[in-house]
């Protein structure tokens, strides 16, 4: 009799433990970790220097001289160095300002970089779950998460995520 007493109890206490167990692992926020990282490094053809920069704007002809001293004063302060690159619409001469050149840029960029992150990381486009994009300025029609989730054919319940916040400390 007491031996049933003590199998029922350990039995009980065991069932507890393993239910608070299952509550714990169930209820706790599941770790997320940075599988790998990409930044997209255009070709040299986009690289121009800060002089070069500056001389095309001016011969563009839509900036006056407080506008050149604006962007000289943003190159110079904001990190940008000596060499940079930019987009082939805005070197171009004239430049191409227009919807068609921005998607383009923006396919240039984000596939670029992804392509090479799925590259390092071994990560299937198929595996990904919740796609992030940040872009403070250009928001196309299609979205940036319908080109990429249909660039890469990606699963159909992908969760995106797109957070203002986010973009304007881009």
């Amino acid at each position: 009799r007491h031996q049933d007493y003590c199998v029922v109890s350990l039995l009980s206490v065991s069932v507890l433990v393993g239910c608070i167990a299952c509550v714990y692992f169930i209820c706790s926020p599941r770790a997320i970790y940075l599988v790998d990282f990409s930044c997209y490094k255009p070709s040299d053809e986009f690289r121009v220097t800060r002089d070069y920069f500056m001389s095309h704007s001016r011969d563009s002809g839509p900036f006056d001289d407080n506008s050149l001293e604006f962007q000289r004063k943003i190159l110079e302060r904001s990190g940008i160095g000596e060499h940079s690159y930019f987009p082939g619409a805005i070197l171009a001469s004239p430049p191409r300002l227009t919807m068609k050149e921005a998607r383009a840029e923006a396919e240039m960029v984000m596939f670029g970089a992804l392509d090479e992150l799925f590259e390092k990381s071994r990560v299937r486009p198929k595996d990904i779950g919740i796609l992030v994009v940040n872009c403070s300025l250009f928001n196309p029609t299609p979205s940036l998460f319908a080109m990429i989730i249909n660039h890469y054919k990606m699963r159909d319940n992908i969760m995106s995520f797109f957070n203002e916040s986010l973009s304007l400390q881009a």
